[in-house]
C-alpha cells in the first residue's frame, strides 16, 4: 500500500506540474524506478499513464481551445507519427542501453528546464515552413522520455504566431496528450506496462493536471521552475553515482 500511496501522490504532483511548467516525469519517473520497476517499464508504465493528465490540462483551458484549434490542426499529424516513431524507438531499445542511458536523460531534460527561456527564445524564431519538423522531433523525444517536451513545443507554438501564454498552453497540452496516447497505445499493445501503477497513476495525473490548469494564473512559475532544476540535477548525479560507480 506504501508503493501505490507513493505512486499515486507522485502522479498526482506530476500531472499538476506539467499543467503549469513542465517536467513532471523528473517526479513520477524516478518514484516507479525507486520502487523496483525496471526503468524501461517505469518510463513505459509513465507514459502510459500521464495522457490523462495531459487532457485534463487541456480542458482546463478550455476557454481557449478555440483560438487553439487551427493552430493544432497544423501540428496534429507530426504529434501523433513523432509520438508512435518514439514508442516503437524505445520498444527497439534494449533494457542494458536505456538502463545506461538514464542519467543522460534525465540531464538532458534538466538541462532544457534551466535553458528554458532561451531555448524558447531560440525557437521564436524559426521559420513557421520548419515548425513541422520540430513538432515531429519534440514527438519523437515525447514518445521515447519526453520531459522537457513542453518548453520546445511553447518556443515553436509561439513561432507560428500565438503569443497568448493561455492559448499557446492550451495548444501545449493537447499536443502532449496526443503524443503520450499515440505511444501509450503502443506501449499498451506490446504489453509493456505495470497495469497496477499505471491505472492508480492516471488518476492522479488527471486530478493534478485539471487542479493546476485551473488554478496556473495564480501560482509563480518561477519557484516551481527552480524546484523542477534542482530536483532534476540531484536525480542526475544519483543516477549516474547508482549506475556507474555503485
Amino acid at each position: 500500500m506504501i508503493d501505490y500511496t507513493l505512486a499515486f501522490l507522485s502522479s498526482v504532483v506530476a500531472g499538476g506540474i506539467n499543467a503549469v511548467a513542465g517536467g513532471g516525469t523528473l517526479i513520477s519517473f524516478p518514484t516507479l524506478v525507486e520502487l523496483g520497476v525496471p526503468p524501461k517499464i517505469s518510463n513505459t508504465t509513465n507514459t502510459v499513464a500521464l495522457w490523462t493528465g495531459s487532457l485534463l490540462g487541456a480542458i482546463g483551458y478550455k476557454n481557449y481551445l478555440k483560438e487553439a484549434l487551427p493552430t493544432i490542426k497544423k501540428l496534429l499529424i507530426p504529434s501523433i507519427i513523432g509520438g508512435i516513431l518514439g514508442g516503437y524507438l524505445l520498444l527497439y531499445t534494449s533494457q542494458k542501453a536505456f538502463n545506461f542511458i538514464v542519467p543522460f536523460l534525465i540531464l538532458f531534460a534538466t538541462i532544457l528546464f534551466s535553458f528554458g527561456p532561451k531555448i524558447s527564445k531560440l525557437t521564436n524564431h524559426i521559420k513557421p515552413k520548419y515548425v513541422f519538423l520540430i513538432q515531429l522531433l519534440t514527438a519523437i523525444y515525447g514518445g521515447y522520455f519526453g520531459a522537457g517536451m513542453g518548453i520546445v513545443m511553447l518556443g515553436s507554438i509561439t513561432a507560428i504566431g500565438i503569443s497568448d501564454i493561455h492559448i499557446a498552453n492550451a495548444v501545449k497540452n493537447t499536443l502532449a496528450f496526443l503524443i503520450n496516447l499515440s505511444a501509450a497505445v503502443l506501449f499498451s499493445l506490446y504489453g509493456k506496462v505495470e497495469w497496477h501503477y499505471a491505472t492508480l497513476m492516471m488518476i492522479g495525473f488527471a486530478i493534478g493536471g485539471l487542479s493546476s490548469s485551473l488554478v496556473s494564473q495564480k501560482i509563480d512559475r518561477k519557484y516551481i521552475r527552480l524546484l523542477i532544476n534542482i530536483i532534476g540535477y540531484l536525480l542526475t548525479v544519483y543516477y549516474f553515482i547508482k549506475i556507474y560507480i555503485i
